[in-house]
C-alpha cells in the first residue's frame, strides 16, 4: 500500500492502541479520538508531529434546515501535517437529480494509495438504516450538534460496478485506490457483499466474470458479456444491475 498523510497518522493511532482489542474495537477508539482530538492542531508523540484532521462545511444558500438537503452543501476533509494544510476529500451532492451526496477526490492518489479509512461506533445490533461494516456504525448521531458524525467519509462512499469502481476496502477498515485518481473524481466501491445463490441455496460471494458470448443473467433472464459469477458453484450468474439491486446489509 502506498503511504501518505492521512496515513500516517492513521497507523500511529492504530499502533497506540492495546494490541489485545480486536480490530473493530481499535476502529472505534480511533474514532473518538479523532472526533475529540484531531479536529484540532494536536501533537503525536509517535509521529513528533503536529496534526489535525479536521472537515469545513460550506452552503452558498441555506434553503432547508437540514443542512444535508441543501443543493450547494459541500463538506471538505482537510489534513494538516508536516506544517501543510492538503485538502483531501469533498463529500457534495452529485450531479444526477435525487442521487444523494457523493465523495470526490481533493487530490490526486496513486494505485493502491490510502486514501481513508471506515471509521464509526460498534454496534452489535444496527437497525435498518444504519451505515455498518463488521460491526462498525459509519455514522452514528452527534448529539451535541445534530449533525451526522462524517468522521473520514468512508460509509458515504457509493456503490459501483465493474469498471466504475476505483477504490477497494480492506478487512483492516482502509480504503484504498484501485487505480489512479485525479482531482476531482468521484470515489466509488464495489461492496461485494454476499449474496444469496439460487443454485448452492445459500449466501455467497460473487466476483467479476466477462464472456466473449453473451451470458444470460440467472435473476432477470437477459444476456450480458459482462455479469458476476458465484465463487461457490461457479454456474450462477447476475447482471450488474441485478447485483446492484441484491445488496443486503453486511
Amino acid at each position: 500500500m502506498v503511504s501518505n498523510e492521512l496515513s500516517e497518522i492513521f497507523f500511529a493511532l492504530k499502533n497506540y492502541y492495546d494490541k489485545k482489542l480486536v480490530l473493530h474495537e481499535k476502529i472505534a477508539r480511533i474514532s473518538v479520538f479523532s472526533r475529540n482530538h484531531l479536529c484540532y492542531n494536536t501533537f503525536m508523540t509517535s509521529l513528533n508531529q503536529v496534526v489535525s484532521v479536521y472537515k469545513e462545511i460550506t452552503i452558498d444558500n441555506v434553503i432547508f434546515l437540514n443542512i444535508y438537503e441543501n443543493p450547494s452543501f459541500c463538506s471538505t476533509l482537510f489534513v494538516f501535517k508536516n506544517g501543510i494544510l492538503t485538502p483531501w476529500l469533498r463529500l457534495k451532492f452529485l450531479s444526477i437529480k435525487n442521487s444523494g451526496l457523493g465523495v470526490f477526490s481533493s487530490q490526486n492518489f496513486k494505485k493502491n494509495e490510502f486514501i481513508t479509512c471506515y471509521l464509526g461506533e460498534v454496534s452489535e445490533n444496527p437497525s435498518d438504516d444504519e451505515c455498518t461494516f463488521k460491526k462498525i456504525n459509519g455514522k452514528p448521531i452527534n448529539s451535541l450538534s445534530g449533525l451526522l458524525e462524517d468522521y473520514w467519509f468512508g460509509h458515504w462512499i457509493q456503490h459501483g460496478s465493474s469498471n466504475k469502481v476505483n477504490v477497494t476496502i480492506t478487512s483492516g477498515y482502509i480504503i484504498k485506490a484501485k487505480k489512479d485518481i485525479e482531482i476531482g473524481e468521484e470515489l466509488f466501491m464495489d461492496y461485494n457483499r454476499s449474496l444469496f445463490c439460487g443454485k448452492c441455496t445459500v449466501e455467497t460471494d460473487f466476483y467479476d466474470q466477462r464472456f466473449k458470448k453473451s451470458k444470460k443473467c440467472n435473476l432477470c433472464g437477459n444476456g450480458y458479456l459482462n455479469v458476476k459469477k458465484c465463487n461457490k458453484c461457479e454456474t450462477f450468474v447476475i447482471c450488474l444491475q441485478c447485483y446492484d439491486k441484491s445488496q443486503i446489509k453486511v
